[in-house]
């Protein structure tokens, strides 16, 4: 009878712990898997004021308990968000305002299975004040050109900072005198044949402390073109130089019709200051 009552006690023993063996470890983690991922923020979560930002979320069941997603909760400063899930995976993309400098906003992710099992993971985010970049322009420069007619220099090169020759380059006569021989001397330019560079009158343009970036700003709202008519003393001007990145403004100064520089029969000078970025 010991014997039996030996035997039958391991066997008790043996039975449970093959049971224990087959329940789920309470240690394991059975949370759903959630990650969230950002693009528009900088590597310590700041970001310029007036500006936005995306949050990608990526959702998945928990591979070991297998229960569906049921929803994700998105809790903001403003307002929480419900989305009902209902699947085994969920991705979607968030768009948030930047807060406003100085102020911190935290953004919260709650992600629950039909066990109400959770996941959840924070976003912390900080506004920044926008940088104003302000470029100055480069030196002054005095530059003039006379009637085309005449048998000094028509033309003007904004690049090279010089006059050209009425037989010169094309493509340099960034500013080429476009009054007709025996007429009075207006100062009218066009550009040269494949020159490129065009221009924007902007008279309201503050041409003594304007930035580069202000010029950019005034040429691209502006109606650029290649031929400038009837220029006036004091005119301010805009130019992006032979289709590249670089910016010149032009202040006229004077338009001379009787100047008579060339001692000839077409008559006429200009005479311009500018500065190039």
């Amino acid at each position: 009878m010991k014997k039996l009552n030996l035997l039958f006690a391991i066997f008790s023993i043996a039975v449970l712990g093959f049971l224990s063996s087959c329940e789920t470890d309470p240690t394991e983690d059975l949370s759903p898997l959630l990650t969230i991922t950002t693009s528009g923020l900088s590597g310590t979560n700041t970001i310029m004021e007036g500006s936005t930002y995306d949050v990608d979320i990526t959702a998945a069941q928990n591979p070991t308990s297998t229960k569906k997603l049921k929803e994700l909760v998105v809790q903001t400063p403003g307002a929480d968000t419900t989305v009902v899930i209902g699947a085994a995976s969920y991705s979607n993309t968030f768009t948030f305002d930047a807060p406003l400098a100085g102020v911190t906003h935290t953004y919260t992710f709650i992600l629950k299975d039909n066990d109400n099992v959770t996941i959840t993971k924070t976003l912390t985010v900080t506004g920044t004040a926008v940088v104003v970049v302000s470029t100055p322009f480069g030196v002054e420069v005095v530059g003039a050109f006379f009637h085309i007619g005449g048998s000094l220099q028509g033309a003007y090169n904004l690049v090279d900072e010089a006059t050209v020759a009425v037989a010169g380059t094309e493509t340099f006569k960034d500013m080429k005198n476009m009054d007709i021989a025996g007429a009075n001397f207006t100062g009218s330019w066009t550009t040269g044949t494949g020159n490129g560079t065009l221009y924007v009158r902007a008279n309201s343009f503050d041409y003594a402390n304007g930035s580069v970036e202000d010029a950019m700003a005034a040429y691209a709202g502006g109606n650029a073109g290649g031929t400038m008519l009837n220029p006036l003393s004091g005119n301010v001007f805009i130019a992006k130089l032979r289709g590249g990145s670089d910016y010149a403004i032009i202040k006229i100064v004077t338009i001379d019709p009787n100047n008579n520089d060339c001692a000839c029969g077409n008559k006429g000078k200009i005479t311009f200051n500018f500065k190039k970025s």
